[in-house]
């Protein structure tokens, strides 16, 4: 395997901050669903995606991560309840 492979991440951490505490909730349950690790703290949202192939782990320096990017949009819609306000975000090697 090359060297550079083991550098690429494997996973994206994202914290987000939902406007209404039940509907973070939502979003952690459907996260979960997706397969993301979860953590909730009131309207605090905290999430590890493992990457996939259409995530191209290897261009993260440039914040690309598509499958998370599409889940959260459709996620929230226009919504105002669930606008999402990004706390922290970064890729990890898990």
């Amino acid at each position: 395997m090359p060297a550079e492979a083991l550098a690429l991440p494997s996973a994206y951490m994202i914290r987000v901050r939902v406007p209404e505490a039940s509907e973070a909730a939502t979003l952690a349950v459907a996260l979960e669903e997706q397969g993301a690790a979860v953590e909730r703290d009131g309207d605090v949202v905290t999430s590890v995606w493992a990457a996939s192939d259409a995530d191209h782990p290897h261009l993260w320096g440039e914040h690309f991560f598509p499958e998370l990017v599409f889940f959260l949009r459709s996620w929230a819609g226009a919504k105002p309840d669930r606008q999402l306000v990004v706390l922290d975000e970064r890729p990890l090697s898990v």
